[in-house]
């Protein structure tokens, strides 16, 4: 949005930030007006705590909003809107790394799977010791966590205590990191000393990604779930793995990365790149369901790849995934998720915003 209509990139920030609480929490979901099937089914009171507000969620997304904030000045040069907003975005990401790392290792923790963005993955299924990988399994455990934080008033300290589901997610981490070196960016026009804490912070950020979700014997990044206090490996290979790309990392980390991307019995398929290798037992299902992440192909995951392997100069690689992205869209159109194989939508949702980040790669 910020390339063609900045002005409404800037109204959507404003409109986010809008409803900040106080002590930085910025929701993933904020209900203008409830549809009327929405009140019908209200799916969403689980995930709403109505003593602090009934019109936002308890929980947070992946924050891109530091990355968003840059693309915006790097299209407008507006400062006065960078210097209205900057301290309100620092304030989340503030947020993040003091209520949600709660063993302190730099990393920030999810707690329920939407907050990945990636809801029905099946690294997911793991903390659940949900084995058979049926996506049911994980849904009814989802289910249950949701009535169980609703009682506890989505309360973290209680959440985090109960290890129901404590997860530091690969893609998030990649993506915080990212966000925060974006900020560090634009301190630089602001406050020279804060963009220096801020660059490490996120230095910290990434050393922590290179330490703790590096599989050496896979060569790939895996997530990491906790339980009464132990800490244990997810090791599904899923798009999450793949995201350190999007940072400056060491070569050889990137080199490794290319090889599972590439890798035709892992994620380059006809339509990459799938949520899930397809070598791992968990793929699917994919298009006629609802149990999403599994193996479709995304195009805001594709965006961050693409992203990555600019940042890399991995030019070849890079116009391979810009032209089978694009050629997703001309094919079936801003859709939701695609079949990796045939390109085709199913049940996904039409007219979907993510995937309109595919007009940044024209």
């Amino acid at each position: 949005m910020a390339n063609f209509y900045p002005e409404y990139a800037m109204k959507e920030i404003e409109t986010l930030l809008s409803v900040q609480q106080a002590n930085g929490f910025i929701p993933h979901i904020i209900f203008w007006n409830l549809r009327l099937r929405d009140r019908l089914h209200p799916w969403w009171r689980k995930e709403v705590n109505e003593k602090v507000n009934r019109y936002i969620t308890c929980e947070i997304q992946p924050p891109v909003l530091g990355i968003s904030l840059l693309k915006i000045y790097e299209r407008t040069k507006n400062i006065e809107f960078i210097e209205n907003n900057i301290s309100k975005v620092e304030h989340f990401y503030r947020y993040l790394s003091r209520e949600r790392d709660p063993d302190e290792d730099n990393l920030v923790s999810i707690i329920t799977p939407m907050e990945s963005g990636m809801d029905m993955s099946p690294q997911f299924d793991i903390p659940f010791g949900n084995k058979s990988n049926n996506p049911g399994i994980t849904k009814n455990h989802i289910t249950e966590l949701l009535k169980n934080y609703k009682k506890w008033n989505w309360n973290l300290d209680k959440i985090f205590q109960s290890s129901i589901f404590n997860v530091e997610d690969v893609a998030f981490n990649s993506i915080y990191c990212l966000g925060l070196e974006a900020l560090s960016k634009l301190y630089q026009c602001i406050d020279r000393k804060k963009s220096k804490d801020i660059k490490e912070w996120s230095d910290r950020v990434k050393e922590s990604i290179l330490v703790k979700f590096w599989n050496k014997k896979n060569k790939i990044f895996f997530s990491i779930f906790h339980k009464n206090k132990e800490e244990y490996t997810m090791p599904i290979k899923t798009i999450s793995s793949l995201f350190p790309i999007i940072l400056d990392i060491p070569e050889k980390y990137t080199n490794s990365l290319l090889e599972h991307l590439t890798s035709k019995k892992e994620f380059w398929t006809e339509y990459p790149i799938p949520s899930v290798s397809i070598d791992e037992s968990s793929f699917g299902p994919l298009i006629d369901t609802r149990f999403i992440w599994r193996g479709t192909t995304w195009i805001n995951t594709n965006w961050f790849i693409a992203e990555g392997l600019l940042r890399h100069k991995r030019y070849k690689m890079y116009r391979k995934i810009r032209e089978k992205t694009l050629s997703l869209v001309l094919k079936s159109g801003f859709n939701e998720f695609y079949d990796p194989f045939t390109g085709d939508s199913g049940w996904a949702m039409r007219n979907f915003g993510w995937s309109t980040l595919s007009v940044e790669l024209i």
